[in-house]
């Protein structure tokens, strides 16, 4: 009984792990404040031009396409924060680099977390 109870526990430990990963893994959309999303907002258009290409935005933008809600090729300060506000945008410094200028994978979908 004693070793069903300890190799049960240490299921539950192993499971839980793993599933805290994969809340907190690279790539995955994380909503935060306005005020941070406007900070970053602040960071990723440093020059004031007041949009952003695809280019500039390629380290805090997980998905262009789905952020550039009117397909114009360029982010302006509401499609950033409506974008950052679903979990599409990410503090570069804290999370690397999204899928890429045109933020979109073969499939359409993010790809699956990886374990270490």
């Amino acid at each position: 009984m004693k070793k069903l109870c300890t190799v049960s526990i240490a299921a539950l430990l192993a499971t839980s792990g793993a599933t805290v990963f994969a809340q907190t893994a690279p790539g995955a959309n994380v909503k935060m404040s306005k005020a941070e999303c406007q900070s970053i907002w602040g960071r990723a258009d440093a020059a004031g031009g007041g949009s952003l290409t695809s280019a500039q935005a390629q380290g805090f933008v997980t998905n262009f396409n789905k952020v550039d809600t009117n397909g114009d090729g360029k982010l302006t300060s509401a499609e950033f924060l409506a974008g950052c506000q679903k979990g599409l945008v990410h503090d570069s410094a804290s999370s690397g680099a999204g899928e890429g200028a045109s933020g979109s994978s073969s499939s359409g979908q993010s790809p699956p977390a990886k374990n270490y």
